[in-house]
């Protein structure tokens, strides 16, 4: 039997990040259900408090007044939104200036109430962003930032050996000027002196905007056809390679969605890429776009709260914003069970469910298409590139088509995909027979045996087994291997 949808499928009250980061003062505001927000305004000014730290020791007057007057800007929408549940946060630009202090004085003069974050807490609500997104995740996090370069392990047990080194992208170019051999040398030397040197042989999660920016290029290069860099793995020797050739000088064009400012700073980025992989050895590489922001904003739910399944949470609250209740969807995959096959995904298959019965309530020339784009590029979190292929599969089949474009072929393996077309044709025959009326689930049942699937009902649904429905039945047995009596 499936579990139950989260309860986070409601959505809750709008809260709002502000990052006062080391490159960019940005404000995100969040909505939707607490354990999968969905981001409803993004914006940031690049004030680079950080550029010229390393010489000066101070925040420039002119960063801090593109700062303030940012801040400012925030601080107005959040009041004329009616957006009380706000945190804001500081990091190493404001953490390391002789003037952080000043600043931080002025932050308080707008309203709003900063909260300036040591090195071991950035990392640690980085460390916490990455957690929520993927779910028992076990290795190293790295988050690049303008003045700073977060390291910390996480495991499903908990984050230890934080730390927080002078390697940010405001950083690195002046580094790099010594040469590739002094540069290597002065990031070991950091990395020693964090105590990181040397082999980890674990996932490595990048987290952090110039890290985005390499994995949209590898994805462009390699013909991904999705577009959202979350989750996004590349092997270690790929990621290497992709180093190599991008340190080497700036791009003049990227992929749609990379800053020209990214892209400028891309080489420095990807020269650092390149020690770090060759000093941690990672066993792979996971791109992640939840970090800090998301690990302040998570940090006020219950551990019962993160202990909910983000995909599951995300989707409810999309198919039900849809017409298309999660409570229904629940009784569908526990009427379907008998076609889920050996050791199935639960929660997978209670997602896919639910966005297949969703996909109905678009228009019905519009179905296949919506449930192809939801499944493939709406961001979910939680769920991995095979994932979504399954949840487009699924989808597919409970439309009627079986026959699978060759782009999912190329994101999940042969047989999970004909595990989740079987999912969409049992939605498909469920829909077909009962309209997934609740009363006609309750007095029905979908079985199966070596002699075959059986679909049994109490006399007064008997109406309803039509030469059709019949005609799934058979075409979901044949599907599943089974005897069509």
């Amino acid at each position: 039997m499936p579990p139950s949808p989260d309860r986070s499928a409601a959505a809750a009250a709008p809260r709002a990040v502000i990052d006062i980061g080391s490159n960019t003062v940005r404000l995100v505001i969040y909505g939707g259900p607490p354990r999968a927000p969905v981001v409803l305004h993004n914006e940031k000014v690049t004030a680079r408090l950080g550029r010229g730290m390393a010489e000066t020791g101070r925040i420039s007057d002119k960063a801090a007044a593109q700062a303030l007057a940012a801040l400012t800007r925030y601080a107005a929408l959040l009041r004329l939104q009616g957006i009380t549940a706000v945190d804001a946060v500081a990091t190493a630009a404001v953490r390391d200036a002789s003037n952080g202090p000043e600043l931080m004085d002025r932050i308080r003069a707008l309203g709003l109430k900063p909260r300036l974050l040591s090195g071991p807490e950035e990392a640690l609500a980085s460390a916490s962003g990455v957690q929520a997104a993927f779910p028992g995740a076990h290795g190293v996090v790295a988050d690049l930032g303008g003045g700073s370069l977060e390291l910390i392990h996480i495991s499903p047990d908990g984050c230890e050996h934080g730390a927080s080194m002078p390697l940010g992208t405001l950083r690195l170019t002046a580094l790099r000027e010594a040469g590739p051999a002094a540069f290597g040398a002065a990031v070991r030397r950091e990395l020693a002196t964090a105590g990181w040197a040397g082999s980890q042989a674990q996932p490595l999660y990048l987290v952090g905007g110039s890290w985005r920016a390499l994995a949209r290029i590898a994805m462009q290069r390699a013909r991904w056809p999705l577009d959202d860099p979350h989750g996004h793995e590349l092997t270690a020797a790929a990621a290497a390679e992709l180093a190599k050739s991008l340190k080497l000088g700036k791009l003049v064009k990227g992929p749609a969605g990379i800053p020209t400012g990214r892209l400028a700073a891309l080489p420095d980025a990807a020269a650092l890429l390149e020690v770090l992989l060759e000093e941690l050895a990672p066993t792979r590489i996971i791109f992640s776009s939840w970090g800090l922001r998301e690990g302040v904003l998570l940090g006020g739910l219950s551990r019962a709260e993160l202990r909910e399944h983000p995909l599951l949470a995300g989707v409810a609250a999309f198919g039900e914003a849809r017409g298309s209740p999660p409570a229904l969807a629940a009784k569908v995959a526990e009427w379907t069970a008998a076609a889920s096959g050996p050791n199935p995904d639960e929660p997978l298959r209670l997602a896919a469910t639910m966005l297949a019965l969703a996909s109905f309530r678009a228009e019905p020339n519009r179905r296949v298409t919506e449930a192809m784009d939801w499944a493939l590029h709406k961001r979910w979190i939680g769920a991995s590139a095979g994932d979504r292929a399954v949840l487009a599969a699924t989808a597919l089949a409970n439309a009627g088509t079986s026959e699978l474009p060759p782009v999912l072929q190329q994101l999940a393996p042969p047989e999970l995909l004909h595990q989740a077309v079987g999912w969409g044709l049992a939605i498909r025959l469920c829909r077909k027979f009962s309209l997934c009326v609740p009363h006609v689930l309750a007095g029905s049942a979908l079985t199966r045996s070596a002699q075959g699937l059986h679909l049994s009902v109490q006399p007064d649904l008997r109406p309803l087994l039509t030469d059709g429905v019949e005609k799934h039945r058979r075409n979901l047995a044949a599907w599943l291997g089974l005897p069509c009596p």
